[in-house]
């Protein structure tokens, strides 16, 4: 899956932070079995953030009450 990630221009995040048009993120690849992180990483430059509050069935109902949705399009 990480590899696949890279190439996305679209993903949802839980919106537990704090997040603008023109800013990076850094995704790091974790391990589940071993619960750690493999040192993998790459950068996306966010081009458009929207906040919604969709449901979906990654995220509780809890989690998406107090924090909301991230719709996020990077910048290719």
């Amino acid at each position: 899956m990480f590899d696949n990630d890279k190439s996305l221009s679209l993903d949802f995040r839980l919106a537990d932070f704090r997040l603008k048009n023109g800013d990076q993120i850094v995704f790091s690849e974790w391990d589940p079995k071993t619960k750690k992180y493999t040192g993998r990483k790459y950068r996306k430059t966010v081009k458009i953030a929207i906040k919604c509050e969709s449901p979906t069935r990654y995220w509780s109902s809890k989690e998406l009450k107090k924090h909301g949705l991230w719709l996020i399009e990077f910048e290719e």
